[in-house]
C-alpha cells in the first residue's frame, strides 16, 4: 500500500504520500498504469455525468480539464517543454537549458494547444460508453509507455523529478508487472486497445529516437511528453474505429 500511495502522489495532485527520491522501490513504478487507469476512470465519469446536462463537446472539455487537474498538468508541462527544447537550435546542453526554462516558447504553446484540442475533439466524437473505456485504457497504456522510457532509456540529468522514478533497480521487473496491469485494462475493449498499443509504441519509439538524437537520452519532460502523446494516440484510435 505504501508503494501504491507513493505512485498516486507522484503522478497526481492527491496528497496521499510523499515519494522518497532515495527509495525507488517504494515509489511503486509498476503501479503507474493502475494509477493512470484510475485517473482515466475519474475523467470518464466526469464525461458520462456531464453528457446528461451538456453537449458532447462541453463534456469532452470537462473530461480533459479533469485529467489536467488530477495530474496537476504535470505531463502537459513536459510535452510543452519537450517541444521547446527538442526543437531548439544549438547543442544538447543548450536544448536542456531551454527545457528547464519555465517560460513557454512558440513550439511549446503550439504543441500544447494542438494536443488539448485533439483530445477534446476525439472524446467529443465518441459515445459516452466508448469515451469512458478509452480514457481508462489511455491512462494505463500511456503510463506503461513512460515506464519503457524509464526502464530502457538513459536519464541525462543528475537531478530532477524524473530522476526519482529512474534511479532505482529492477526497472525491467517493474515494466513487466506494469505490462500485465495494462493488459487487464485493455481487456475492456481489446480490439481497439490492441491498435492503441501499436500506435502508442510508435509514438514512444519516435519520441525516444528524437530525444536520444537531440539531448542524448530522457528527462522528466520527455517522460511527461511520452504520457501525453500516448494518451492522445489512444483517444484518436478509439475515436476513429
Amino acid at each position: 500500500m505504501r508503494s501504491l500511495r507513493a505512485a498516486v502522489s507522484f503522478l497526481t495532485v492527491l496528497p496521499v504520500a510523499n515519494p522518497d527520491g532515495g527509495a525507488g522501490e517504494r515509489l511503486g513504478r509498476y503501479y503507474f498504469p493502475a494509477v493512470g487507469a484510475l485517473v482515466g476512470l475519474a475523467a470518464g465519469a466526469v464525461f458520462v455525468l456531464t453528457t446528461a446536462i451538456a453537449t458532447p463537446l462541453l463534456s469532452a472539455a470537462a473530461a480533459v480539464a479533469a485529467l489536467t487537474l488530477l495530474t496537476g498538468a504535470l505531463h502537459l508541462d513536459g510535452l510543452a517543454d519537450s517541444a521547446d527544447g527538442l526543437l531548439a537550435r544549438g547543442d544538447a546542453a543548450r536544448r536542456l537549458e531551454v527545457m528547464r526554462d519555465p517560460r513557454l516558447g512558440t513550439y511549446g504553446v503550439a504543441t500544447l494547444v494542438t494536443a488539448l484540442v485533439l483530445q477534446v475533439a476525439a472524446l467529443a466524437a465518441m459515445p459516452p460508453a466508448r469515451a469512458f473505456v478509452a480514457l481508462v485504457v489511455a491512462g494505463a497504456v500511456s503510463r506503461l509507455a513512460v515506464l519503457y522510457v524509464i526502464a530502457f532509456v538513459p536519464y541525462v540529468r543528475p537531478e530532477g523529478l524524473g530522476m526519482v522514478a529512474s534511479a532505482a533497480s529492477r526497472r525491467g521487473f517493474d515494466f513487466l508487472v506494469a505490462a500485465v496491469i495494462t493488459l487487464l485494462a485493455c481487456a475492456l475493449d481489446w480490439r481497439r486497445a490492441a491498435v492503441s498499443l501499436m500506435a502508442v509504441a510508435a509514438c514512444t519509439l519516435t519520441m525516444v529516437a528524437i530525444a536520444r538524437r537531440r539531448i542524448g537520452g530522457a528527462t522528466g519532460d520527455v517522460c511527461g511528453a511520452t504520457v501525453e502523446l500516448g494518451q492522445l494516440a489512444t483517444l484518436l484510435v478509439f475515436a476513429a474505429r
